[in-house]
């Protein structure tokens, strides 16, 4: 990938909508009184977060299908779930329960139903009646136990991964365990 692509995608990924996001985040890292056991339970927390966004985000194909494989076959949004748990885990990490009760409420008055209001009709629209039953058999947070019966079984994909992004969250995540790991043990 060359630095221009890069530099674009990091232009893309500051915004009005992302400025506060970037904000909760060093203030998640500034007050922060990480205590060992609480740090390891927001670890395992934060990591099955990002393990399930890198397994989406490697299925995920924008706007040229419903996708139905890897996680989207128990799961609406894995994306988003696994957004939730990073979000709980470094707020744990962090022993931050004020950034974590305000997250999770913003999450669940905000974020959650606006999403589902803007793409739910969005992917209807492009999609129509396998959007439809794609949505009517697979709850949007709470994985169902089986995979969805009319899934496919693309496999997890590279370039689905890179083209989705998720490399940049990644790392956004591990720089931010390593930080709160140097203010566990500093």
């Amino acid at each position: 990938m060359d630095s221009t692509l890069s530099l674009n995608a990091m232009k893309r990924k500051v915004t009005a909508k992302t400025v506060p996001v970037y904000l909760l985040a060093i203030g998640l890292i500034w007050w922060a009184k990480p205590v060992p056991a609480l740090f390891v339970a927001g670890l395992v927390a934060t990591l099955a977060g990002e393990a399930i966004r890198v397994w989406a985000a490697g299925h995920l194909y924008k706007n040229e299908r419903v996708t139905t494989s890897g996680p989207y076959a128990f799961v609406k949004n894995p994306l988003y779930l696994g957004t939730l748990l990073i979000m709980v885990g470094l707020c744990i990490m962090a022993s931050n329960w004020v950034l974590l009760a305000i997250g999770l409420a913003v999450f669940a008055v905000y974020y959650a139903p606006f999403k589902q209001r803007r793409e739910s009709g969005r992917l209807r629209e492009r999609f129509g009646e396998s959007w439809t039953r794609y949505d009517r058999a697979v709850p949007g947070y709470l994985p169902r136990l089986t995979p969805y019966p009319a899934r496919d079984r693309q496999p997890w994909r590279w370039d689905a991964f890179i083209r989705n992004d998720e490399h940049g969250t990644l790392a956004a995540v591990l720089l931010g365990i390593g930080l709160l790991a140097w203010r566990l043990w500093r």
